[in-house]
């Protein structure tokens, strides 16, 4: 591969996926079993100065669905360092230092930031966006006692926090933020914009949720006593990291990487013509493993050989045009149609309580076109592909 085209400052990632910060992330050997698989980068696990709660990982997973865990391992800024330094020793993976602090404790943010750099990362990337660190009093209502996510809420202190780092380290610095206000995302990205940031990383929401409970009412999380609200990753994220792509591409001009949901290259081909530059990936590894690594760096690959994209800012943002408001939607006229010869005759297209236009005669399927308004309901359901729309002339 002759390049990715995937930049932030003057650091290119060396093949198109990353691996994001998490259990994958929390030792040097995983790290280089990463590389070795074909991951471009790969972000640290979460360091702090002194890991301010007990952690281990405990999760309620779902594989294919989500991973909601209240609580993970993260690293003091000793292992962090030692972890760093091994991987400059084994690894040419390109490292993202991912990091936090109270909101407060811009002395802490500078250590970090400083002795990370010094150990080899790559990139820093300040950690305001997991919902599992804010130890703060529920009373607090001050900006800067908070932390993890509730420091991405307050653009004047991720304004601060990166003035802070900037003084200390000349590393690209690439905050990862998570929000449910896309107006606060917004004006969160341009203010580390114009302090200076070379990129920014957005997570999908839901940020955060609680498990499904058993009969006697225990969180199904195992050999966990209590029951915090946990970060969710996997695909139940995945369409809102399309939609903070556009939303983002369309509001400033540094790089944006996005995780949260993805797991195929038709994930990440779909999130950077919404306007992503990086996708980057944990759950999937997680449940499948760095072996769907492969498939994806050639399915992204495949892709641009087919359409003679040359790099992924060829094609970075080209649905962009379709990204608009309700008031603009024009509906086309259309209707379902059933391909007689491949349909199984199997009904699941009768299920949908809100529709009145399928019907079933003589062991055929069929469909009233005078009914049907076009919903896409009935095709995801068929297990062969027999439903298609055929768009109809305006009368």
């Amino acid at each position: 591969m002759a390049g990715t085209g995937i930049a932030f400052g003057s650091v290119e990632l060396n093949n198109f996926i990353t691996v994001a910060s998490g259990p994958l992330t929390d030792a040097a050997s995983k790290i280089e079993a990463a590389e070795k698989a074909g991951a471009g980068a790969a972000s640290l696990k979460l360091t702090f100065v002194d890991v301010p709660f007990q952690s281990e990982m405990r999760s309620y997973s779902m594989p294919g669905s989500v991973i909601l865990s209240p609580t993970n391992r993260r690293l003091d800024l000793k292992k962090a360092i030692e972890i760093t330094r091994q991987i400059r020793r084994i690894t040419g993976m390109k490292l993202f230092a991912n990091y936090s602090a109270l909101g407060s404790r811009l002395d802490e943010w500078k250590l970090l930031s400083e002795k990370l750099d010094e150990a080899g990362a790559d990139l820093l990337e300040p950690n305001f966006c997991c919902p599992n660190l804010d130890t703060s009093e529920v009373t607090s209502t001050t900006k800067h006692d908070h932390g993890g996510a509730s420091i991405g809420e307050n653009p004047e202190v991720c304004a601060e926090i990166v003035r802070a780092i900037r003084e200390v380290s000349g590393l690209p610095i690439v905050p990862k933020i998570i929000t449910a206000d896309r107006r606060t995302l917004i004006e969160v990205a341009r203010t580390v914009e114009d302090c200076g940031a070379a990129g920014i990383h957005v997570v999908g929401t839901p940020t955060s949720g609680l498990p499904p409970v058993a009969e006697n009412g225990r969180p199904e999380i195992p050999l966990l006593d209590g029951a915090p609200q946990g970060s969710t990753n996997g695909p139940l994220c995945k369409y809102t990291s399309y939609l903070y792509a556009a939303i983002l591409a369309r509001s400033i001009s540094i790089p944006i990487m996005i995780s949260g949901g993805l797991e195929s290259w038709k994930d990440c081909v779909d999130v950077i013509s919404w306007g992503a530059t990086a996708p980057s990936i944990c759950s999937a590894f997680m449940w499948y493993g760095y072996e769907i690594l492969d498939s994806i760096n050639e399915g992204i690959q495949d892709f641009m050989d087919r359409n003679g994209f040359a790099s992924i800012a060829d094609f970075r943002g080209r649905s962009l045009r379709y990204f608009t408001t309700p008031d603009r939607v024009r509906l086309r006229r259309g209707v379902a149609v059933v391909d007689d010869e491949a349909c199984i005759n199997c009904g699941r297209c009768l299920r949908p309580a809100h529709c009145e236009a399928v019907s079933r005669a003589d062991d055929r399927v069929a469909i009233d076109a005078e009914l049907c308004i076009g919903c896409g309901v009935c095709g995801s359901l068929c297990p062969v592909g027999a439903i298609s729309y055929r768009e109809e002339e305006e009368h």
